[in-house]
């Protein structure tokens, strides 16, 4: 069963769960055969677990906001880390509490297994930025990247990526972009303007290959993490669609989501 394709959903309309452990979960996407899954984890001040033993599925995260100290190893504001399936993380302790961005992957999965991949713990502040240029339909966002993590034999990138603000081009029209590979996103800070509406800070997409997406501005700039089923995007274009600035949220989520994940949603609020 592949995982439901959704563009998008603020997630502070996401309901938390509490966990037996005390965290509390917000589920945005599940694929429940393969178990792969993303999903935001709180952990309140105080909490302290020991080590879980080793992982069924790989695990990789991005800590939103305090910090948290994952097998001896303290992460702060967004740091990364990566644990192969078949590994152990280790125990996990806040004093402050955390709020942690996580994605499993499948169990199947064998480029995330340990022995294919190895674990990752990683400060993105200590990373430069890629500032390469981009193709011609999407320089007027101005990019830059900074890569968290290359799965083995082409099978994933892990990255951050800014945009600067006034990334308008100057025409009324732009193409529109495909993948033969999944994309996943969660806004961190700033705004852009997507065909299903305006995506802000906690905005989260999930995309299969082959889903026709944008155009996309941004009038205030972005920064976002990302998640792609290739070490390095593989882009085809479509012909010129209008720009999407002032479109209402139209969002395309899978049947049976909660009707709240849809309410309008003018700000305030993390995550």
């Amino acid at each position: 069963m592949a995982r439901s394709y959704i563009e998008f959903v603020q997630t502070q309309n996401v309901d938390w769960e509490l966990q037996s452990d005390g965290s509390e979960i917000k589920r945005l996407n599940v694929d429940p055969v393969d178990g792969e899954e993303t999903y935001i984890v709180r952990y309140p001040a105080g909490y302290a677990a020991a080590d879980r033993g080793l992982e069924d599925r790989a695990e990789e995260y991005l800590v939103l906001d305090g910090d948290i100290r994952v097998g001896g190893r303290m992460q702060r504001y967004h740091c990364y880390g990566f644990t192969p399936r078949g590994e152990s993380a280790g125990g996990r302790e806040t004093e402050g509490g955390a709020t942690l961005l996580v994605f499993r992957y499948g169990r199947s999965d064998p480029n995330s297994a340990s022995g294919a991949s190895e674990a990752l713990a990683v400060d993105p502040a200590t990373l430069a930025w890629d500032m390469s240029p981009s193709v011609a339909h999407i320089a007027h966002l101005r990019l830059a990247r900074k890569v968290l993590r290359l799965g083995p034999n082409d099978s994933s990138r892990t990255f951050l990526l800014i945009g600067l603000p006034h990334g308008i081009p100057d025409r009324p029209e732009m193409p529109a972009e495909i993948h033969d590979h999944f994309e996943e996103m969660f806004m961190l800070q700033g705004e852009m303007w997507t065909p299903e509406g305006l995506i802000r800070p906690g905005a989260y997409f999930y995309r299969p290959a082959e889903i026709v997406h944008g155009p996309h501005v941004s009038e205030a700039g972005f920064f976002q993490i990302m998640r792609a089923g290739a070490n390095y995007v593989r882009t085809t274009w479509t012909d010129p669609l209008p720009l999407p600035i002032g479109q209402p949220y139209a969002p395309k989520i899978p049947e049976g989501t909660p009707a709240g994940w849809t309410r309008p949603w003018s700000g305030g609020g993390a995550f």
